[in-house]
């Protein structure tokens, strides 16, 4: 796989904003804020335009790599050639070693507040996940590694975050969609060629139908998030042998499937 990432370091994550804050006792104060930023990035496939990512200007090839195997597009970093990204990091062209089928060029409607568009079902075609128990420690760790993470969230307050336990060691990934933070760390763990039996996936987001399927995709046997699931969420898990686990905090977690 080639990759041309031209975007690197020159996105601005965050801008400054005047903000003027009124109080019940008829005060007010006035102050510059940090806000986080939004930018949309073009993925053309095969020089097909397949969709508009709405997401924070980080680690824009994880995200493209990361969606491509979520969305059933890629099973590897094998099935992708090419990666090119341009120097505003608005466009993100693929050249995969396969065909996209005439099914994956028809998006839904959006499935999250950011946007972002998602496949038909059909096409998706699910990998066999591993029976594993569930790890107590790498739980319990990325439960603290989220209390004291997230650079961008603390100075900001509009990101999610994804954390990958490795089996090894944790990395993290931000982003404005909880959905683009998940794909960060899938991307993540293709081109690190790291095994996804042996990751766990730590989301900060709620877990609905949509992220259960993502995480399925992935290949990674466990998804954890300090939210809540939804019914069908949890429907989906079981249907993909997912283990499901929320409520993940320092002292607990509940788990579902």
């Amino acid at each position: 796989m080639i990759v041309i990432n031209n975007a690197q370091e020159k996105l601005p994550l965050s801008e400054t904003a005047a903000v003027r804050r009124e109080y019940r006792d008829g005060n007010s104060s006035v102050y510059e804020d940090e806000v986080v930023c939004e930018h949309f990035m073009e993925m053309i496939v095969n020089g097909i335009h397949v969709l508009t990512l709405s997401c924070s200007p980080s680690d824009l090839t994880e995200l493209a790599v990361g969606r491509l195997k979520t969305e059933g597009m890629i099973d590897s970093t094998d099935d992708i050639e090419k990666i090119f990204i341009c120097g505003k990091g608005e466009i993100c062209e693929v050249t995969l070693t396969k065909q996209l089928s005439a099914v994956q060029n028809v998006p839904r409607e959006p499935s999250c507040c950011t946007g972002n568009k998602v496949y038909a079902e059909t096409e998706r075609k699910f990998p066999v996940l591993p029976y594993v128990e569930p790890d107590m420690r790498k739980v319990f760790e990325l439960a603290d590694r989220f209390g004291r993470d997230g650079k961008l969230h603390k100075s900001t307050g509009g990101t999610h975050s994804c954390y990958l336990h490795t089996g090894v060691d944790i990395v993290s990934f931000e982003d404005i969609g909880r959905h683009n933070a998940v794909d960060k760390a899938v991307g993540y763990m293709l081109k690190q060629g790291i095994d996804p039996a042996c990751c766990v996936l730590f989301t900060t987001g709620r877990i609905a139908d949509d992220m259960a399927v993502k995480a399925a995709m992935s290949g990674i046997p466990v998804l954890v998030s300090k939210s809540v699931p939804t019914h069908r969420a949890i429907l989906t898990a079981k249907q993909h042998s997912l283990i499901l686990i929320c409520r993940a905090w320092p002292d607990s977690f509940e788990i579902y499937t």
